[in-house]
């Protein structure tokens, strides 16, 4: 075949060839941008689920620890509270009161520390239920150098009782009475960063961001009798229903924002 003979593409040909090439390119870019979409809200709806999950499971295990009747709701509101929560324990152990102030503590976790406040139960009368009582004092001195049959222990001077509170008596705290130590915490919403989140306020100290991002109404609180209903005393309160919600500024497939919210119900120990 001669030079002169041979045939290229024509001008149509070729429209057609880009238009065709076009939208193929066109397709591809909405198949990866409606991929990127779907990635990021479901990435978002999972740190969501988290941030619920996480901030649950702090609440719960807290609120688990609380006794209503025994006082250790300090403050109640909608969306926050403070709570006496216990951090260390022991027990008293066997013929180990000097005097009527001393005690040997066997440890079980964390050290006593001098200052820390506890609570001492006191069973008193030991054929009666109706006398048992959790004295308040004060660690106001530690030794360390002591063991409870051959285990580490802790010989404990604890400060006088609170005014209005049982008397320490020698016979009044048997062996194998707990000695429980508390501090005072307070959880709700804050905001760090312009971000709300779930905070932390321990002993009336700054508040901490712990977990978040969380939605304007990130966390409520309601409070309830024995019966289920709402209820504005705190020794009265049963059980707490907790509700964590979060948002985000990503959307999803609808165009809604992408957010979550989970109730749960914690019983507290009464």
């Amino acid at each position: 075949m001669t030079i002169r003979g041979r045939r290229g593409f024509t001008i149509i040909e070729l429209v057609v060839v880009t238009v065709l090439g076009g939208l193929l390119i066109v397709s591809t870019l909405q198949i990866l941008i409606i991929n990127q979409r779907t990635y990021t809200a479901q990435n978002a709806q999972i740190q969501g689920t988290q941030a619920i999950r996480i901030a649950l499971e702090v609440l719960s295990s807290e609120l688990r620890e609380v006794s209503a009747q025994g006082g250790d709701i300090v403050a109640m509101n909608s969306d926050s509270l403070r709570i006496r929560a216990p951090r260390k324990i022991g027990l008293i152990c066997n013929d180990s009161v000097i005097g009527n102030r001393v005690w040997r503590v066997l440890q079980i976790g964390d050290w006593f520390s001098a200052g820390d406040s506890v609570f001492v139960f006191a069973d008193n009368q030991g054929t009666t239920g109706n006398d048992d009582t959790w004295i308040k004092t004060t660690v106001s001195a530690v030794d360390t150098t002591t063991t409870c049959s051959s285990d580490a222990a802790q010989r404990l001077t604890f400060a006088s009782a609170t005014p209005g509170a049982t008397p320490f008596m020698t016979d009044s705290v048997s062996s194998g009475a707990e000695v429980r130590s508390f501090i005072h915490i307070g959880y709700g919403l804050m905001t760090y960063g312009g971000v709300q989140y779930l905070g932390r306020s321990v002993a009336g100290g700054t508040w901490t961001p712990i977990v978040g991002p969380l939605s304007t109404r990130g966390v409520s609180f309601s409070y309830l009798d024995l019966n289920g209903n709402t209820t504005a005393a705190s020794t009265n309160v049963a059980s707490i229903e907790v509700t964590v919600r979060t948002s985000s500024d990503v959307v999803d497939s609808t165009g809604e924002p992408v957010a979550d919210s989970v109730s749960v119900r914690v019983y507290t120990r009464n």
